[in-house]
């Protein structure tokens, strides 16, 4: 007789797949659009082929959840408890999972936000809970939780979900294994092919197995040799190494005390031992951890395919590394102001352990955090670095000068630094301290926690290193010390202080600028060899401690402070994306990424908001918005919405850089799919622009034609068709039919005649846009490459499939030529090619053309991201296709 347990179990599987599958029916018929829609197509009819297919994950998850029943059936015999009970409990698990899939309003909200669905779970179950015996209650909410976590596992479009239903799949290959075996020895080739195919599927469902080791953000680099002092703080840090159960650490203590050189070692120490995850984030600002949130999203690979807002990508990826297997992980969040910037943000998960640093010690140990106090050195610890840092034996002068620095660690290494470097006695230090304070009016530092000595000690060291460069790479290091005061907190890229590190590998990078540069590498050099900037582990970011900057800032007199925003807005405004060519899209995204941070910290410190004021950092700004939506990039954009609004607090509603900005705001939302805002912000736009410019402005035409881009992409195609009709006539009588401008607005009317499935009409505008652009900009150049690709997409349309792959293989050749191989745009006309030869039967090149696009989608974004998992779906469709 089977153990009535285990049957139940299996039947909360069924009820958890069940509910899954219909899922995937909730999530089809949501207007999901693009790749997501076609794979989830895809996956729904393969998994609806057979019982059997359905079957595969139905096991799984049975399977999963009856090693937890089986653990709950020990306890309960160590507790003298009835283990039939955990029957009653695993009918009404099952129960409650069956209302859920049979409510399509619940269903649809959890396929919406599968990381919201196990509160809702939750919620659900404690309605049934007192159907259930007291003793076996406990039970019951472990049941629950693991299938919370089950459904988080493979909730539908999440990696895991993607590799349990194409593990599925797997099952269905038979039948076009069967077929190819049939005739084997008329298509060897293609039975090889298959195999092919066969054993990357394979791989895919070992994916899981492989280590995937992922190192995040821009960790400070940990002091060395005599900087280095042990802390106390440092054992205790370290037992988080070894106790998995110090999930939520602190470490209070006040500005320039050592908390983040203490968290940067230990992440260095787990870095050393293999940790598959070592995460750093600049907590500085709720908007500044959403970012980074964002970011570790997509270097964990978690789809962004259908579009999801940046709270559910959030909710992804807390959701991932909730669910992720259990391994070593750290996530260090530095900079906290409050520790209600973190609600809802703090991630959790099988040996996840999570560090934050804060000066702000209030609330954290009522929430469940294991708080470290990190105070300063002891009086013989700040002796003895004084004495070994500068090679002294003055024990006096130590003890003076670590009395009047009151022991902070920043403060005593900036005076060890100053001394060393001008080869001072600690006497004379102390001579030097007295009279700088007395020469300058030193402001002490905001918040009263610091001696007045400890800001004249940060201070003096920086002008002392300034004073011992001689011109020009004195004025250098002073414009990078006025920017890195007032950029990111957590650092600029070097690169931009110090141009000649792209230049050693880039000899066209070389120039005009050459000296100038020069003296920037040298001042850069010098303000590090002085220990005055730090640089990340990588070198590849350079910071000024906080503290360090907030005294500098605070000794500003008004025309340093002037020069010093003049120097930080220079910088932005110098960050030239197009210096890098088309095809090199690594290194434009790179930059482009970068430009984007910090316009976006800097609209959150309420120091650097001034530089919203200059036509440089609104430049800057423009440039952000346009190449964050040319590459793809548009999430990263969004939160750059608050440094519009600062714009638009300086100059006003009415000025047209205001306007222009809100024009990139509004595209970027329509690329990500937010149509109401971005119908509604363009319609704005376009009130504003015909009413200070008329409707025949220059400006105002770009904006309306971005409506009715809008327009068409929300569905409502005849006012699109209108919108680009009547502006198109405009631009021909204002611009002439040949410009540029006129040129993109006819189109965009064609793509709009498509859409509408006007054909003919469509085919003639884009013949004549692609022989004005030919003759104004050339062949290769990337509107051009547009229209040749559209014409090519519009002849498969109207059944001129020789026309259409003629033209689709030529342009594919350019794409890669100018956009390099993995660009979107060359994937996008890769896969256009195979799809027409599949269409027209020329099955071997199709096949071929698919494992190319599949092994470069595997390469540049993994196993599991939707592209490359619709790419096996397709080159599976081809195999199929060729019997």
């Amino acid at each position: 007789m089977g153990d009535p347990v285990f049957t139940t179990v299996v039947g909360v599987g069924a009820a958890l797949t069940k509910m899954l599958l219909r899922a995937c029916d909730a999530a089809f018929a949501a207007d999901l659009v693009g790749d997501s829609q076609e794979l989830l197509g895809t996956l729904l009819r393969t998994l609806r082929r057979t019982d059997e297919s359905q079957g595969q994950i139905e096991r799984r998850v049975s399977q999963t959840l009856a090693n937890r029943i089986q653990a709950m059936q020990e306890r309960c015999g160590s507790q003298s408890v009835d283990p039939g009970l955990l029957s009653g409990a695993c009918t009404e698990v099952e129960i409650i999972l069956d209302e859920i899939a049979n409510d399509d309003g619940l269903l649809l909200s959890a396929v919406r936000s599968p990381g919201s669905f196990p509160e809702k779970l939750r919620d659900y179950a404690a309605r049934r809970r007192t159907n259930v015996e007291s003793a076996a209650e406990p039970y019951f909410d472990e049941l629950i939780e693991a299938v919370a976590t089950q459904y988080a596992a493979f909730a539908p479009w999440s990696p895991r979900f993607q590799i349990e239903a194409f593990k599925s799949i797997l099952s269905g290959i038979d039948e076009i294994q069967d077929k190819s075996h049939r005739s084997l020895q008329a298509h060897e080739m293609t039975h090889e092919m298959l195999d092919t195919v066969l054993s990357n599927l394979a791989e895919v469902t070992r994916h899981e197995d492989k280590p995937h080791r992922v190192l995040f953000g821009s960790r400070p680099d940990v002091a060395t040799g005599s900087r280095f002092v042990a802390r106390v703080e440092q054992d205790q840090l370290n037992e988080l190494i070894t106790d998995t159960t110090k999930q939520r650490t602190v470490l209070v203590g006040m500005r320039g005390c050592g908390k983040t050189q203490l968290a940067a070692a230990l992440a260095k120490r787990c870095e050393d031992a293999n940790w598959s995850l070592v995460a750093w984030v600049n907590a500085v600002s709720p908007e500044s951890i959403k970012s980074a949130l964002v970011e570790l999203a997509k270097e964990l690979k978690i789809d962004t395919s259908d579009e999801p807002t940046r709270e559910q990508l959030i909710a992804r990826c807390l959701n991932s590394l909730r669910s992720s297997e259990a391994s070593n992980r750290l996530i260090i969040f530095d900079n906290v102001e409050d520790i209600n910037d973190l609600r809802g943000l703090v991630p959790t998960g099988d040996d996840l352990r999570v560090l934050a640093t804060t000066t702000n010690d209030t609330g954290w140990d009522s929430q469940g955090w294991g708080t470290i106090k990190v105070g300063v050195f002891d009086r013989e610890q700040s002796i003895d670095y004084l004495l070994n840092t500068t090679s002294s034996t003055d024990h006096k002068a130590a003890d003076t000068l670590a009395h009047r620095l009151e022991d902070l660690p920043l403060a005593l290494a900036q005076a060890a630094a100053t001394a060393r470097n001008g080869n001072l006695s600690l006497a004379r230090y102390l001579e030097r301290l007295d009279s700088y304070g007395s020469e300058r009016a030193i402001r002490p530092v905001p918040g009263g926690y610091y001696a007045d000595d400890v800001a004249t000690a940060l201070c003096m060291a920086i002008e002392n290193a300034l004073e011992n460069l001689a011109e020009p790479t004195q004025q250098s290091a002073r414009r990078q010390l006025g920017a890195l005061a007032l950029l990111a907190e957590s650092g600029v890229p070097t690169r931009w202080l110090d141009p000649t590190i792209e230049q050693q590998d880039n000899q066209e990078l070389q120039g005009a600028h050459q000296a100038k540069d020069e003296d920037a590498h040298d001042a850069l050099t010098e303000l590090i060899h002085r220990s005055i900037v730090q640089q990340s582990t990588d070198k590849a970011t350079t910071m000024l401690h906080r503290l360090q900057a907030q005294a500098f800032r605070e000794s500003w007199d008004e025309n340093e402070a002037a020069e010093a925003y003049e120097s930080a807005a220079t910088l932005l405004d110098d960050v030239d994306i197009d210096q890098f060519s088309t095809n090199d899209t690594d290194s434009r995204r790179r930059e482009t990424l970068d430009l984007v941070r910090q316009l976006r910290t800097i609209s959150g410190q309420s120091y650097s908001v001034r530089l919203f004021d200059c036509d440089e950092t609104i430049f800057a700004l423009a440039q952000a918005f346009h190449h964050s939506n040319t590459l793809g990039l548009s999430y990263n954009a969004i939160p750059l919405s608050v440094a519009v609004d600062h714009v638009q607090n300086v100059l006003g509603t009415e000025s047209s850089d205001t306007l222009a900005l809100l024009g990139y705001l509004a595209n970027t939302y329509a690329s990500l799919g937010n149509l109401d805002k971005a119908i509604s912000l363009n319609e704005q736009i376009v009130a504003q622009e015909t009413k200070l410019m008329g409707d025949e402005h220059p400006n105002t035409l770009t904006s309306t034609s971005n409506l009715a881009y809008a327009y068409q992409e929300a569905g409502r195609i005849n006012e699109a068709i209108d919108l680009f009709e009547t502006t198109l006539a405009k631009r021909a009588q204002v611009m002439g039919a040949d410009h540029r401008a006129t040129l993109t607005t006819r189109s965009n009317l064609a793509g709009a005649y498509l859409a509408a499935g006007r054909l003919h009409e469509a085919r003639e505008l884009t013949e004549q846009v692609l022989a004005g652009r030919t003759r104004l900009l050339g062949t290769n150049h990337p509107d051009t490459l547009a229209s040749r690709h559209n014409l090519a997409y519009i002849y498969r349309e109207t059944n001129k499939f020789n026309e259409g792959i003629t033209l689709n293989e030529e342009v594919l050749v350019d794409y890669k030529t100018v956009f390099g191989e993995d660009h979107p745009n060359t994937l996008i006309a890769e896969n256009s090619l195979a799809s027409a030869y599949q269409a027209v039967g020329r099955l071997d090149e199709a096949q071929e053309l698919y494992e190319y696009i599949l092994n470069n989608r595997r390469r540049v974004l993994g196993d599991t991201h939707p592209h490359t998992l619709a790419s096996f779906a397709f080159l599976a469709g081809a195999y199929r296709d060729a019997g």
